[in-house]
């Protein structure tokens, strides 16, 4: 009689799992039915009872002929000529360097997904049977027990992604796709297997990161790492900022071909399958040793609740590792301190500075051809902190749209907007134009120090500006660094403070590290609300916070400034730190005329504005604003009354300084 693959398939299969399935009571009635799968019978032909033989005897023979037929037909199928799928299979495990045991593993599991016979005939004896240990140790004939080491939590099967364990185990859904297409070649089905190596299109070059601290260390461990065991390469830092295209020039400088790992098909999506991707890879690469694995997102591995690895085999996968991997993260924080010290090298990537960004400007430009004079290209640079892939991005889109500055500006709007999670961002003012040197009241010559700066060269001094609101104090920071020529770096409080434990340290050892990679003025707003007196913390974290902050200001090569309107709370540790310590106070009479000139071209006496003793810059700037709306900017009489309602809202008492005013 002549029979289909897939029946000889479960003759085989059947045969093999026979001692186990004896184990169940209902084994003669699930055979004889098994044998109706076919009219007249599958293996024996259909019969009847025998004249008053009872039930019992009857399945006991029809049992008796249908296994003698069953072990008899089963040594056909090894005997087949193989089909694309075995072919798929025999390469896997020879690509992979499995065993025998494996392959008939993998094979069972094939079988069973194509082949409705024997897996509803397996499910008739106990559903999800098909998976169950006791079952594949028989399919890999190891004594009870003995399958651990075969289909178990670490096996080679488990750790790559070929088995799943979803309500029972089974072929994961990458297995079924890769076994079920057809290949021309072992070339195409290491293609599908392995990808194809990473390319840098874009011609980066080395020159191009030198502004990334530890970039040289990067390239000449790269160089190195073809011969060394364990080679790992951590590149971390916000998004868009190069850090794959940094991976690419690693690649490149050491002379490899980079494979991507962890991306995954829509057919691999479950737990773990990422790590099942790089392990593959590792498993393809071993022997090639001019390759490397380029590993992005790794939060997804190290710091996320997708990936259900215990600790060991995370830092034996950082240890043990035979080709070198790449791995990118936007976010570090989430990452236990034990893996990240496993790494050979960790890099931050920030947004370029000033400088850094018209060259990139300029390149970009160049190679899109974009009609942009070198003057609109410095004022890009400076106006917007961005990382390269959207300077790129901008210039690409207004050479698309034929637009020119306006087009890359709003292109730039639209992307910083969506980053922004849809919000519009507060527009950026120039408020250097905000400062004047005259209608400042403070206890030490602003100008003179200024001059004295400037003359000497000097970078690493801190300042302490605290006083009124609105007397000028974060103006003058931004005139400084004006007048020195720097590049500002500004924090508040509120991008500082953070809700979970070590984030608000985090924050401020990140602002100084960009402020020193840039070589920018740090300004720091609202100092009181991470500076306050630690003998008054009620809670560790906030003892923490002015600790980071502290060590920090010790060491800062660079300008920092600090303003706060509650010099009294501030920590008494931190005031010992800052070079020079400025009070702020309310305009003298005299400078309230000059402010009354200033703003509204009003010359005004003394007497008239006697009772005008508790006001700032800051006042007049938002009585000018109403009086323009009112239409009373020439009406002293109103301009008065406006200043003096600000000023009765004024809840600090402020005695007058002996000071300096301009």
């Amino acid at each position: 009689m002549q029979y289909t693959v897939k029946e000889y398939q479960a003759f085989y299969y059947l045969n093999l799992l026979m001692p186990l399935l004896n184990e169940y009571g209902d084994k003669e009635d699930n055979f004889i039915r098994f044998n109706r799968r076919k009219k007249g019978g599958l293996l024996v032909k259909a019969q009847r009872p025998k004249g008053n033989e009872s039930s019992y005897k009857y399945e006991e023979r029809m049992f008796s002929s249908i296994s003698a037929e069953l072990e008899k037909q089963s040594v056909v199928y090894p005997k087949l000529k193989k089909d694309f799928i075995q072919e798929n299979i025999h390469y896997l495990v020879r690509a992979l360097d499995l065993s025998e045991q494996e392959e008939r593993i993998i094979d069972f599991f094939i079988c069973v997904y194509n082949n409705d016979l024997l897996k509803k005939t397996l499910d008739s004896f106990r559903y999800g049977l098909c998976g169950e240990f006791k079952t594949l140790e028989y399919i890999a004939q190891v004594p009870r027990g003995g399958g651990i080491s075969i289909f178990g939590n670490n096996a080679p099967l488990r750790k790559m992604g070929i088995l799943s364990d979803d309500n029972g185990l089974h072929l994961s859904a990458w297995a079924i796709s890769f076994l079920s297409k057809v290949y021309k070649s072992n070339i195409a089905r290491k293609k599908a297997i392995l990808g194809i190596p990473v390319k840098n299109k874009e011609k980066l070059s080395a020159d191009e990161f030198s502004y990334i601290e530890g970039s040289i260390m990067a390239l000449n461990i790269m160089k190195q790492a073809v011969n060394n065991k364990g080679i790992n390469i951590l590149l971390y830092g916000r998004p868009g900022t190069g850090k794959t295209s940094f991976a690419k020039v690693l690649a490149d400088y050491a002379k490899t071909d980079m494979y991507c790992a962890g991306e995954g098909s829509r057919a691999e999506k479950r737990e773990n399958y990422r790590l099942g991707n790089l392990y593959r890879r590792q498993y393809l690469l071993e022997n090639i040793k001019n390759s490397c694995i380029l590993f992005d997102e790794a939060e997804d591995v190290f710091s996320s609740s997708q990936t259900s690895v215990n600790k060991v085999e995370l830092n034996r996968l950082l240890e043990e590792n035979t080709r070198p991997v790449i791995w990118t993260t936007n976010n570090i924080r989430g990452m236990d301190r034990a893996f990240i010290r496993r790494f050979t090298l960790a890099l931050c990537f920030t947004n370029p500075s000033v400088e850094i960004r018209e060259k990139i400007w300029n390149k970009y430009v160049k190679k899109y051809k974009l009609c942009c004079p070198q003057n609109e290209i410095s004022y890009l640079a400076k106006t917007y902190e961005i990382p390269p892939s959207m300077i790129n991005g901008a210039v690409r889109a207004a050479v698309i749209t034929k637009g020119g500055l306006n087009a890359v500006k709003e292109h730039i709007y639209h992307m910083q907007r969506a980053l922004n999670g849809g919000f519009k961002e507060a527009k950026k003012e120039n408020k250097q134009e905000n400062f004047f040197p005259s209608l400042i009241y403070a206890d030490m010559d602003l100008s003179m120090l200024t001059s004295q700066l400037k003359h000497l060269g000097r970078l690493n001094f801190s300042l302490c500006l605290y006083g009124a609101s609105g007397t000028g104090k974060s103006a003058y920071a931004r005139y400084l660094a004006g007048e020195l020529g720097l590049e500002i770096i500004h924090r508040r409080g509120s991008d500082l403070l953070g809700p979970y434990v070590g984030e608000t340290e985090h924050n401020i050892a990140n602002a100084f590290a960009e402020a020193k990679e840039r070589k920018a003025l740090l300004i720091f707003d609202e100092a009181d609300s991470f500076l306050r007196d630690r003998s008054r913390a009620t809670h560790s974290w906030e003892v923490s916070g002015v600790n980071e902050m502290l060590t920090w200001m010790e060491s800062h090569p660079y300008p920092f400034i600090c303003t706060t309107n509650l010099m009294d709370t501030l920590d008494t540790a931190s005031l010992r730190r800052f070079s020079f310590k400025v009070k702020y106070d309310f305009l003298t009479s005299g400078q309230v005329q000059k402010a009354f000139d200033y703003f509204f071209g009003l010359k005004v006496c003394a007497n008239d504005i006697n009772n005008l003793t508790k006001l700032t810059p800051g006042d007049f700037t938002l009585v000018k604003n109403k009086a323009e709306i009112l239409g009373k900017t020439d009406d002293f009489t109103a301009l008065k009354e406006m200043l003096e309602s600000e000023q009765k809202l004024k809840q600090n008492n402020f005695t007058p300084a002996i000071g300096f005013k301009g």
